[in-house]
């Protein structure tokens, strides 16, 4: 991508935040993960660019991401949320003995929100992977919480959620009491389970109402004892 190319897709992402305003949506999330650019853009596996947006210099490789973050909050006045991923999980360290960043990881990410913060996003969605075809991860219930718990650590200022094979409502709950993370977020056990918050809150024995529709579905049903004569 050269500077015209650069050009152009921040004022598509521009474009973009003005049909979110139409619309009327009441947060936008930046999609920082998974592979896609602005992922390629951060993670030394990927940006090989030996100008200002790459190389070994991890400025150089935030400076297009942070710029576009930045150019979407100033054009956005409601929460802003960006997903990373926390790491490539790639073999062997995110660092080298000779100091050379090898794939980008937890250090990575945590100077990544640190900058984040400067711009006044609201919220930081931690996933992982997404990038390397070669990635090795053990996807085991929770298993991305721990990148979560680090930058909330890291960063307890800033709202931090989580996501990664969440199903339980205990298990979701006990992130929370625990301090790891500030929001759970849950995705194909919500396309399984379109109703899981009203499982989740009967399983924690928390009072919520149902809408109107679904009521009869979510309450006891006492069957009258017949009258004696």
């Amino acid at each position: 991508m050269d500077e015209a190319h650069i050009a152009y897709v921040e004022d598509a992402w521009l474009t973009a935040v003005e049909r979110c305003k139409a619309v009327g949506f009441d947060f936008i999330e930046i999609h920082s993960a998974h592979g896609y650019l602005m992922h390629q853009f951060v993670s030394p596996l990927c940006n090989e660019r030996t100008d200002a947006y790459g190389g070994q210099p991890l400025e150089n490789r935030l400076r297009w991401p942070l710029r576009l973050i930045s150019r979407v909050r100033a054009a956005w006045d409601k929460p802003l949320f960006v997903r990373v991923s926390a790491s490539d999980w790639a073999e062997g360290p995110e660092r080298g003995a000779d100091g050379e960043w090898k794939q980008w990881g937890i250090e990575q990410t945590t100077l990544y929100v640190e900058e984040m913060k400067k711009i006044g996003v609201d919220l930081v969605d931690v996933s992982s992977g997404g990038l390397w075809a070669k990635q090795q991860i053990n996807a085991v219930p929770g298993y991305q919480v721990p990148f979560a718990e680090a930058l909330k650590k890291a960063h307890p200022d800033m709202p931090i959620g989580t996501v990664g094979l969440i199903t339980d409502p205990h298990q979701a709950e006990s992130y929370l009491q625990d301090g790891k993370t500030d929001v759970v977020f849950l995705a194909r056990e919500l396309i399984r389970t379109p109703q899981w918050p009203l499982v989740a809150a009967q399983r924690l024995g928390v009072a919520i109402k149902p809408a109107n529709q679904y009521e009869r579905g979510w309450v006891d049903v006492v069957t009258p004892t017949p009258a004696k004569n």
